[in-house]
């Protein structure tokens, strides 16, 4: 914090709380679109904290590496970018709706536009015990 606060920011707060395991997934659902900045150096590992985000059906933009697309579907659940530059155009795109309409109507986190969207698509997804249970399961039983 101490850091963050000589930067000066003016419309930025940074704070840093322990959360109790139960309200994690109250805070992020919370959120109207989550920021993976997770890369790979093997290609091959995804990110648990998109999983903790789609679980509470908050849609993602991800920093894109060799098997994201096995968890953000560009477009579907989310969006992908390769540079800080389309990291900015994706977000300015997703929350300018909330800029133009969402304050004066109260709208709910993920509510609108694209974020509506990529929200309805992760209802859908199965949990990761049954996910678990169809497809990993099998491959260790044999």
């Amino acid at each position: 914090e101490k850091k963050m606060s000589r930067l000066q920011m003016q419309h930025v707060a940074v704070q840093t709380v322990w959360l109790e395991p139960a309200d994690y997934p109250k805070l992020l659902a919370c959120a109207d679109a989550g920021i993976s900045l997770h890369t790979s150096t093997s290609g091959l590992d995804l990110p648990m904290k998109i999983l903790d985000l789609f679980g509470c059906h908050v849609p993602v933009c991800a920093s894109n590496f060799q098997c994201l697309s096995e968890l953000v579907e560009d477009d579907e659940n989310g969006r992908t970018f390769e540079n800080s530059q389309e990291l900015a155009d994706e977000l300015w795109y997703m929350l300018r709706p909330l800029a133009k309409e969402g304050m004066k109507q109260g709208l709910p986190p993920h509510g609108y536009g694209d974020l509506d969207r990529y929200s309805e698509a992760l209802q859908d997804r199965p949990r990761w015990d049954a996910n678990w249970t169809e497809n990993a399961w099998p491959l260790l039983e044999r």
